[in-house]
């Protein structure tokens, strides 16, 4: 009997944290905005001024960028200077680099990781209050810590899952046009059918120039 290997994207721990940075990034940007607008149309059409302003954005905006970079981690969808997939198109040599590139982000953000553990507890220690509305400043510079530690899981469980993948199947990524694979790889993992290999790849290339002359 076959059994299903365990997902984490399919569990309430995972919904529920998703649905929690969401919730933050919601509140962080609504909140943030409506402080600025309010701030303007107090101070030019009332005449007044919104004491403190600039320390309430400060702490929603502080929970928008992180909560967004945990985002994007979740999403796997920060902004990645990568030529070598333009270059690469044998899936089994790219991969390969891909997940070299996710284990060297995750050491990276490891270490980054150790700097905000660090300031988050000096923070603590410390207490600090903001200048005009006495706020924590632990409020705000917590979203660091926070921020980073989830972005670290992230990275961890995309690194493992496409690791795992790629041992399996040789391959970690979808392709994309102009991908293909060897014909070993081919033939040792069948359930790539749907991937071409490079014989075919020019195959195809040279029937559509024919169809088209």
């Amino acid at each position: 009997m076959e059994t299903k290997s365990f997902d984490l994207t399919k569990t309430i721990f995972w919904t529920i944290l998703h649905r929690i940075i969401v919730v933050l990034m919601v509140v962080g940007s609504v909140a943030s905005t409506a402080c600025m607008v309010y701030s303007v149309i107090l101070r030019y059409v009332f005449k007044g001024n919104f004491y403190g302003s600039d320390e309430v954005i400060m702490l929603f905006a502080f929970w928008l960028y992180f909560m967004g970079a945990a985002y994007g981690s979740f999403e796997d969808s920060h902004i990645k200077a990568d030529l070598l997939s333009v270059y690469l198109k044998d899936m089994h040599i790219k991969d390969l680099f891909t997940i070299i590139s996710e284990f060297l982000t995750v050491i990276v953000n490891t270490i980054v990781l150790t700097w905000a553990t660090r300031f988050f507890f000096s923070e603590i220690a410390k207490w600090g209050l903001s200048t005009s509305l006495k706020i924590p400043l632990i409020i705000p510079k917590s979203s660091i810590f926070f921020g980073f530690l989830l972005m670290e899981f992230y990275h961890v469980y995309y690194l493992q899952r496409h690791l795992r993948t790629y041992i399996k199947t040789g391959v970690c990524s979808d392709p994309r046009p102009g991908d293909y694979i060897s014909e070993s790889l081919r033939n040792k993992h069948p359930e790539l059918k749907d991937i071409p290999t490079k014989a075919e790849l020019q195959a195809s290339g040279n029937q559509g120039k024919e169809a088209d002359e």
